[in-house]
């Protein structure tokens, strides 16, 4: 299951995904590469959701761990589940990661470096296995920054495939910052996704992230999609 075939999820209440400072979620789609510190625990939940015609057409939610080990390597696993129309939920995959700091791990400001590499194990016999590696920059501070992403992907029995993510946040008020994010693929545009993204945080307790935009469909029409986030540190 490549990134850019993510799943959707539609209750806004039960989609949580995390943004703390300093643990690698600051944007929606868009992975940064600063790293948690050595111990510290994130509960995470990315949820999305697309619509058609003001109908469900398919949802997911991917509940995640961030552990972080030392000053440049954290350790992630998470879940994929899959809603599609009136179809029960779905178990899809489970997938471990590590996220490895290249750049300086004391500079907090300017520009940053990360490497990550996961590995999706299908919980179906019919859906292969698909390996992630991700690299990752973001340069910036509180009041504004901007990460990208190239992304490589193989699904087990199939060639590669080649992606990008971008992703640009500004804050306007302590706690409240506005953005826009898009990824997609080199080979394809099937996937294609642009978000007008808001993030709303508090460094001591939790962040939440909100973005509104369009996917493009197999027939090159843009569905209306919505992607929510909540990070809750828990140590």
């Amino acid at each position: 299951m490549p990134y850019f075939r993510t799943p959707i999820f539609t209750s806004l209440a039960l989609i949580p995904s995390l943004a703390l400072a300093h643990h690698g979620q600051d944007f929606l789609l868009v992975e940064s590469p600063t790293v948690p510190h050595p111990g510290s625990v994130y509960l995470i939940a990315n949820g999305h959701a697309a619509l058609d015609n003001g109908l469900e057409e398919r949802a997911g939610l991917e509940p995640a761990l961030l552990i972080g080990a030392t000053q440049r390597i954290a350790f992630e696993v998470h879940a994929h589940t899959e809603k599609l129309a009136s179809e029960p939920w779905a178990y899809e995959a489970t997938a471990p990661s590590v996220h490895v700091l290249l750049s300086d791990p004391d500079k907090h400001d300017g520009f940053k470096l990360g490497l990550s590499v996961e590995y999706e194990i299908s919980a179906k016999r019919d859906t292969p296995d698909n390996a992630e590696v991700r690299l990752s920059l973001e340069h910036g501070g509180e009041e504004s920054k901007w990460a990208a992403n190239l992304i490589a992907s193989k699904e087990q029995g199939s060639g590669s495939e080649l992606g990008a993510a971008l992703g640009f946040r500004r804050e306007i008020r302590e706690g409240v910052a506005l953005g826009v994010e898009g990824q997609g693929s080199f080979q394809h545009a099937e996937g294609a996704l642009l978000l007008a993204t808001a993030y709303f945080e508090n460094e001591q307790a939790a962040t939440f992230k909100l973005g509104l935009g369009g996917e493009r469909s197999e027939d090159g029409r843009f569905e209306p999609v919505v992607h929510v986030g909540l990070v809750l540190r828990l140590r």
